[in-house]
């Protein structure tokens, strides 16, 4: 695919260009709950682009974040969206289709150009809340879309955009790199408020262990000054943060481990899962609304679900 001359890739190994650069997240308000899905307007030199674009059901609130930023959509030089899944990437057809770029890991593109798969299978989920919680997604023009594949970098606006493959929510994962700001996705959990307490971003079915731990290394290695998560904002010490996950990461994998070694069925295993989580929760002191918002957009059940499936596939394949 050409790329027009603004939006050339950059070649590798060339210096960044962040001078001038400054961050401004918009709280898209899902479901009416504040500080659980961001995006995030980055201003360089030369233009605009935006981080995330949450559901199409939340497009609404982002247009409205724009303008208060004295913003319209087609002031944006371009569009980067983490992964697919529609929290992130729910309303990215949306700029798609009024010529504004977006650019996504290779393997998700095809699932922005035709989203009737991944709309499908997110119904089957969701039933009847579906239309609630996400709203429609519109497909974007494929000359419009912009595949990444790892270290991939992107000169625009007067910024330099560099690509990091971050599997392990999603095989179709990247994270940003602005200099040393990080826009994290869902590589490094959830993290809402000040609290410490994070939750595991490990919904089924692409959760794996070993790439989630291995992507918060590639993370720490960068040792990035700001690192941003789209649930929900910047992490006050980065290199903290990383590594704690890394150790919630493998602390809850363990115990569902564990507890399929003790024959827990489905059902069993989301309310022993949900308690786990309730008393790391209770030990950080969180307050009971933050729980609630986890709940909004990280459920217990769902990321119970994901490292059984995982585990399952290991377990299957060990046999």
């Amino acid at each position: 695919m050409e790329f027009p001359a603004k939006f050339a890739l950059a070649k590798a190994g060339e210096p960044a260009h962040q001078c001038g650069m400054e961050v401004k997240v918009i709280d898209l308000q899902f479901q009416n709950i504040p500080g659980v899905i961001a995006a995030f307007v980055v201003e360089g030199p030369d233009g605009t682009i935006l981080i995330e674009t949450g559901p199409e059901s939340t497009r609404d609130n982002l247009l409205a974040g724009l303008s208060g930023h004295g913003l319209a959509p087609e002031d944006l030089a371009g569009v980067f969206v983490t992964h697919i899944h529609l929290d992130h990437a729910g309303a990215a057809g949306w700029f798609a289709a009024r010529g504004i770029p977006v650019y996504v890991h290779e393997r998700g593109a095809r699932h922005l150009i035709d989203p009737g798969r991944l709309v499908a299978s997110a119904r089957e989920v969701y039933g009847d809340r579906f239309d609630a919680l996400w709203g429609a997604m519109v497909p974007a023009p494929a000359e419009w879309v912009r595949p990444l594949s790892d270290g991939a970098a992107v000169d625009i606006a007067g910024l330099r955009v560099e690509a990091i493959e971050t599997p392990g929510h999603a095989f179709h994962h990247h994270a940003f790199r602005l200099g040393d700001t990080i826009f994290a996705g869902d590589a490094a959990g959830a993290r809402l408020g000040e609290n410490a307490y994070t939750s595991v971003t490990s919904a089924p079915p692409q959760f794996d262990l070993a790439h989630t731990l291995a992507s918060v290394a590639k993370l720490r290695s960068l040792a990035p000054a700001t690192l941003y998560l789209t649930h929900f904002g910047a992490v006050p010490d980065p290199d903290a943060h990383l590594a704690h996950y890394a150790e919630t990461v493998e602390t809850n994998a363990d115990f569902v481990r564990q507890r399929l070694a003790e024959e827990f069925d489905e059902l069993s295993l989301q309310v022993a899962y949900e308690a786990f989580q309730f008393e790391q929760a209770f030990r950080h002191q969180l307050p009971r609304d933050l729980w609630d918002r986890y709940e909004a957009i990280n459920g217990t059940a769902m990321c119970a679900d994901g490292m059984r499936l995982y585990w399952e596939k290991r377990i299957g394949a060990e046999t």
